[in-house]
């Protein structure tokens, strides 16, 4: 992101939640595991984690990426998306959740 002649570099916060059945939690583990490095190839200089929540609805994964935002993203999101085990894990990843209840949220972070 360019203002005037600064170049200013910002971080980003992009989380995906979602629920997986009841019986397929150790699954997602492993699925998000597989997730989680193939990120790490793709997006190499960013941070990436997989979580589930304890107590609540202990069943809620939240993948969090964190890292420069905007600098040539587009195209490692492309690159990423096209990755036979990318595919593969998010095929299997669709067969262990609850269908509906994908929720993504984008959040600038402005004092690191």
């Amino acid at each position: 992101m360019e203002l005037g002649e600064n170049k200013i570099n910002m971080k980003g916060m992009y989380t995906r939640s979602f629920i997986v059945l009841d019986d397929k939690l150790n699954e997602a583990m492993e699925i998000c595991k597989g997730l989680a490095e193939v990120r790490k190839v793709h997006f190499p200089d960013h941070e990436s984690h997989f979580s589930f929540q304890i107590g609540g609805n202990p069943r809620s994964f939240r993948e969090t990426l964190i890292g420069e935002l905007f600098d040539g993203d587009y195209d490692k999101d492309m690159a990423m998306s096209a990755d036979p085990k990318y595919i593969e894990l998010q095929e299997k990843l669709s067969k262990v959740m609850v269908a509906g209840t994908i929720r993504d949220e984008m959040r600038m972070i402005f004092n690191d």
